[in-house]
């Protein structure tokens, strides 16, 4: 979702707090038709309050992995390397209440290779697994932000709060929910404030201290270009460069330090750019976009250091890209709902059972060939992360990939 979509919603549900319960099923078809055009991008979420506290968790429910994979022909029995870890941001058909402060998450538990339910409507866990970075609200009067940190041993949250420390502390304007470093030792929040300077805040996760960064460059970038990426040494970001605030074009990738000083410029010429996603070892970056109107999923591979095109292919099917899976190949979410028209004659994949019924998760390869699919559960999630699958089951392995 876009800032300025996301402001205009946020903007709205303000108003409503303000006024009056919202209306059974206002906004609900907009927020679907955003989560579809954007789902993998920075999602709702405004400036973030509270006191620091400790808050028992609440799994309402566990649920059942669904795969599908005894249909798909890339099936094999083996266990894989990764496994989505968080299905984040999850719309609960059982609420009239469009807010995303409704929405929930499903997180794996390892030890059942199952999914428990959770009350955030954000949840990322951290590289390592032992905490999750969560969210609730929607920067609305009614139900403020925050973000904090799950101990997944204890079921325990601590809020981040700002430098006041109140509880009713808010930072008006538009914020990411937030990334974790990839060492685990950082947490990046992007800001844009409805006047005065935009930049990121950095926050300890340890100690859960916060540090703002200005960082001018974010006002000048189109809304449809993705936000602030960690380079893979957790020791800077990479912003897409737009055209201009009117033109999405991608312009390059500016390299900054983590006190916001240019490192240097890529050039990086194309369309407009919805997800991007580092390598591991940094000698690769992975830029997608899904254009609206189009069925279709563009992705080019660049070298960051030189901006030279490494790799180049679509999926004929409209779709987000979620990260890499290894050197060779990247994880993208197709839709079963595709909109728009073909972008050419080339034949989408036929990928098993339930492709009109379920999201899948493909495994591609540089060339843009399908090597695995896996059905997706039928509720549709704002964000898909994943991490390794070590320690589950073997019984688990329709899971993974």
């Amino acid at each position: 979702m876009t800032p300025h979509l996301a402001g205009a919603l946020r903007t709205a549900f303000e108003e409503l707090a303000e006024t009056a319960p919202a209306p059974v099923g206002l906004a609900q078809t907009a927020l679907v038709t955003a989560r579809r055009q954007r789902v993998a991008r920075l999602a709702v979420g405004g400036g973030f309050a509270a006191a620091i506290c400790v808050a028992l968790i609440g799994v309402v429910a566990v649920i059942a992995p669904v795969t599908g994979t005894d249909g798909d022909q890339f099936a094999d029995s083996g266990l894989r390397p990764l496994v989505v870890t968080a299905y984040s941001g999850i719309r609960d058909p059982k609420v009239d209440d469009p807010s995303p402060n409704f929405q929930y998450s499903l997180l794996l538990n390892v030890k059942t290779g199952r999914y428990d339910r959770v009350p955030y409507r954000y949840a990322m866990p951290s590289p390592d697994g032992g905490q999750v970075l969560v969210a609730t609200g929607d920067n609305s009067l009614r139900y403020p932000t925050r973000v904090g940190v799950l101990d997944r041993a204890t079921g325990n949250v601590r809020w981040i709060t700002d430098s006041s420390g109140t509880s009713d502390a808010r930072f008006p304007g538009y914020s990411s929910d937030g990334r974790w470093s990839p060492d685990g030792q950082r947490i990046l929040l992007t800001y844009m404030p409805r006047t005065g300077t935009p930049g990121f805040l950095l926050v300890d996760s340890e100690t859960l201290t916060t540090t703002f960064v200005p960082l001018p460059d974010l006002a000048a970038q189109n809304e449809q270009v993705t936000g602030l990426l960690w380079t893979p040494d957790s020791n800077g970001l990479a912003l897409t460069l737009s055209m201009s605030v009117d033109d999405p074009t991608v312009a390059g990738i500016r390299f900054y330090d983590l006190a916001g000083r240019v490192v240097r410029t890529v050039p990086a010429g194309g369309g407009p750019l919805d997800e991007g996603s580092f390598f591991p070892d940094g000698r690769q970056l992975a830029l997608a976009s899904d254009p609206d109107g189009v069925r279709q999923t563009s992705v080019t591979v660049i070298d960051p250091v030189t901006g030279s095109i490494k790799h180049s292919f679509t999926v004929p099917l409209s779709g987000d890209l979620i990260g890499w899976r290894d050197h060779q190949h990247l994880l993208i979410r197709v839709f079963h709902d595709q909109g728009g028209i073909p972008a050419s004659d080339q034949p989408a994949p036929v990928l098993g059972p339930g492709d009109d019924e379920y999201d899948r998760l493909l495994v591609v390869d540089l060339t843009g060939r399908v090597t695995h699919s896996m059905h997706l559960p039928a509720e549709r999630a704002e964000h898909l992360f994943t991490g390794s699958s070590a320690g589950l089951a073997g019984s688990a392995a329709k899971i993974t990939f």
